[in-house]
């Protein structure tokens, strides 16, 4: 025969108090002396009991659940050391805060997904979500119209009032040009993917204004792989006006593009020099090491969580729009002229 559950009655029998005292306790509500505090949690020791969620949840309306949505897969977060390392800060944090965190992917290319959005936004069945990711514009906007805390982690949209921390790739891209500028360098290309991605054009925005500013022979070219980009650098050096430095939007492409510029007999850097962005850990691994821009990615998935959990809290709370500061990491695969 199976024993009774325990259930809030005996708590209380045991701790010898009232069962709206025992609630107050385990719900950090009132203002119970620590003497009966500490009846009622070695009470709940004692006894092995544990307070239902469920139950707490349908009285306060709250699920204890954070969704994090990322575009396309969820599968992308443990192949990108990037979004990796933002998760640790994350899941640090909502830990802490008794979160639960629920992962989801969101491929808006399939086509029963194209009209709706992921269950759990549309059931209601997180206190706020998260949204990682290259997203499209028009499907961040659908979230945002959604009654529920939402913040977007690494990316933003213009004109639309929603939280946001990101990484300042504007400002950090004009550092990147003018150190290169500094090596000698005066005919310079970046090479970005052909889909739109607002990381990517804050970045490139920033290697314009600057080369613009400091007078500099330069372009920006949309690829559709790393193949493509790696030809397009090497017709740009064989011409009579080389390109001599080429920056990408990320380390994985530099690396990957350093490496099929190595197999195709091109030195790195005295023939062309590159650089990333994000200072992962393929930027230390290549050969040469790699220029880069350093961003705190755990830091950026702390603040993340601090932001939505403020959100959550606080519906009326004011915008918050917040920038992780970049710094520029100077290795060995820009050449001085």
């Amino acid at each position: 025969m199976h024993e009774k559950p325990t259930n809030i009655k005996d708590v209380a029998a045991e701790a010898k108090c009232s069962i709206a005292t025992v609630s107050c306790v385990l719900n950090d509500r009132g203002r119970i002396g620590k003497a009966t505090q500490k009846r009622v949690r070695e009470a709940c020791k004692k006894l092995n009991y544990f307070p239902s969620s469920a139950g707490r949840n349908l009285r306060s309306r709250k699920t204890e659940s954070i969704g994090i949505l990322f575009y396309p897969s969820c599968a992308h977060i443990f192949h990108n050391v990037f979004y990796s390392e933002i998760m640790v800060g994350l899941e640090e944090q909502l830990t802490e805060a008794n979160q639960n965190l629920l992962l989801a992917g969101y491929d808006i290319s399939i086509a029963n997904h194209q009209e709706e959005l992921p269950k759990f936004i549309r059931e209601g069945s997180v206190d706020g979500v998260i949204l990682m990711g290259g997203c499209p514009d028009d499907f961040k906007q659908k979230v945002v119209e959604v009654n529920l805390p939402f913040l977007l982690l690494d990316t933003d949209i213009s004109g639309v009032s929603v939280d946001s921390v990101i990484s300042d790739g504007f400002r950090a891209m004009i550092a990147m040009v003018g150190y290169i500028h500094s090596k000698g360098h005066r005919k310079m290309m970046m090479v970005r993917h052909k889909y739109d991605n607002y990381n990517e054009i804050s970045r490139c925005m920033g290697f314009e204004a600057e080369t613009r500013r400091l007078g500099i022979e330069a372009d920006v070219i949309r690829v559709a792989t790393n193949d493509e980009a790696t030809q397009t650098i090497i017709d740009r050096i064989g011409t009579d006006n080389p390109v001599t430095a080429v920056c990408t939007v990320n380390d994985d492409m530099a690396a990957d593009i350093m490496n099929k510029l190595m197999a195709a007999g091109i030195n790195v850097p005295e023939q062309v020099s590159i650089t990333g962005f994000d200072d992962t850990e393929f930027s230390r691994e290549t050969h040469p090491p790699l220029t880069t821009i350093h961003i705190d990615r755990k830091q950026m998935g702390v603040e993340g969580a601090k932001t939505i959990l403020r959100r959550i809290s606080d519906r009326e709370a004011p915008l918050r729009k917040l920038v992780i500061s970049s710094e520029l990491i100077k290795r060995n695969s820009v050449k001085q002229l």
